[in-house]
C-alpha cells in the first residue's frame, strides 16, 4: 500500500474498509484480468463464465408450480449455461415471492451471464434494496459496473461489500481487479495480497463462485502479470512468483531483469536455482519473445 495515504486504507483479517469518495478518479484505459460473480452458496457448483448461452433446452413440460421445484430447476439451467431458460424461471420465482433478495440476486445473474448488463444492475439493486446487509448482491453490482468500465463506481461498491463482509477473499480479489483496470497498481496488490492471505487457492476456485474475464489489452498483460508476480512474493510463494514473473518477461515488461534486482520483495528468491536460470535467460537477450519455460 502506498504511504500513509489517508484517503484509503484497507484492513483484512475482520477489520473494516474507511473510504473517501476522492479516491480513485483516475480512470484507466483498460479493462484487465478476473473477476468474480458471487453465486449464491447452494444450487451451484460449477464454474461459469461470461459467454453465450448454450442451445435452450426443448421444453416439453410447464414449470413447475411449487417453489423449491422452480429454484432446482432454475439452478439446472444455470449449470447448464441455458440463461435465457433460467431468467424464465427466476422471473417466475421473483413473482411469487417478490420480496425474496437470493432470487432477485439469482435473477441478476442470469441477466448477467447474457450480458444484459442493464437488466442484471436493476435485479442487484433490488435485491439491495430489500436487503441492505446482502453483500453477494452488492459484490455483483460493483462487478457491473467494472463490465461498464465504471471503475472509480465499482471500487467504491467493491468497498462497500467488504464493510459487510471483511473477510471475504473473493471481494478483496475483485477490489484489486478494479484498482488494476483503475491503474493504481500498488493498491491492487495489496488487495490481491489479502485476497491469497483469506483463501490461497482464490484465483483457482469455483464452487460458490464464477469468473467474469474482462477484455486485457496486450500493452497491460505484461504489467498485470508483473503485480501478480509482485503480490505472490508477499506471500513467500516461490513457484507461483517465479511463473508470473516469466509471464510478464515473455509480454514484454520494460527493464524487467534491473526492475526484479531493485524490489526488495523479489530478495527472497536469491537462493533459488531457477531465479537464477530466469535472470540468465533475460540477460542472454532472448528477449520479450522467449517462450523457454523455467526448468523444475
Amino acid at each position: 500500500m502506498q504511504g500513509n495515504d489517508p484517503t484509503v486504507r484497507l484492513f483484512g483479517w475482520g477489520d473494516f474498509v474507511s473510504i473517501s469518495c476522492r479516491r480513485a478518479t483516475h480512470i484507466a484505459r483498460v479493462g484487465v484480468s478476473v473477476i468474480f460473480l458471487a453465486l449464491p452458496t447452494s444450487g451451484w457448483t460449477q464454474e461459469t463464465t461470461l459467454q453465450e448461452s448454450a442451445a435452450p433446452p426443448v421444453v416439453t413440460t410447464e414449470l413447475p408450480e411449487d417453489v423449491p421445484s422452480l429454484e432446482q430447476r432454475g439452478d439446472l439451467y444455470m449449470v447448464r449455461k441455458y440463461y435465457a431458460e433460467a431468467v424464465r424461471v427466476y422471473r417466475r420465482l421473483t413473482e411469487k415471492e417478490p420480496r425474496n433478495a437470493l432470487f432477485r440476486n439469482k435473477l441478476g445473474i442470469a441477466y448477467h451471464q447474457m450480458q444484459d448488463l442493464n437488466s442484471a444492475r436493476r435485479e442487484y439493486r433490488r435485491a439491495i434494496g430489500l436487503n441492505r446487509a446482502y453483500a453477494p448482491a452488492v459484490n455483483n453490482l460493483a462487478s457491473v459496473e467494472y463490465a461498464q468500465k465504471k471503475y472509480r463506481s465499482a471500487i467504491l461498491t467493491y468497498l462497500r461489500a467488504l464493510q459487510l463482509t471483511p473477510g471475504d477473499a473473493v471481494i478483496y480479489s475483485n477490489l484489486g481487479t478494479a484498482y488494476f483496470a483503475q491503474e493504481e497498481f500498488e493498491f491492487a496488490t495489496q488487495s490481491f495480497r489479502y485476497a491469497l492471505l483469506l483463501d490461497p487457492e482464490v484465483f483457482r476456485r469455483s464452487g460458490r463462485v464464477g469468473t467474469i474475464v474482462q477484455a486485457r489489452s496486450d500493452q497491460n498483460t505484461a504489467v498485470f502479470n508483473f503485480y501478480m508476480a509482485k503480490t505472490y512474493a508477499s506471500t513467500g510463494n516461490v513457484e507461483e512468483t517465479l511463473q508470473f514473473l516469466q509471464k510478464a518477461w515473455e509480454e514484454g515488461y520494460p527493464d524487467l531483469r534491473k526492475t526484479i534486482l531493485e524490489e526488495e520483495a523479489f530478495r527472497f528468491l536469491a537462493v533459488e536455482p531457477r531465479f537464477e536460470q530466469l535472470l540468465a535467460l533475460m540477460e542472454s537477450g532472448a528477449g520479450s519473445t522467449a517462450t523457454t519455460p523455467i526448468r523444475q
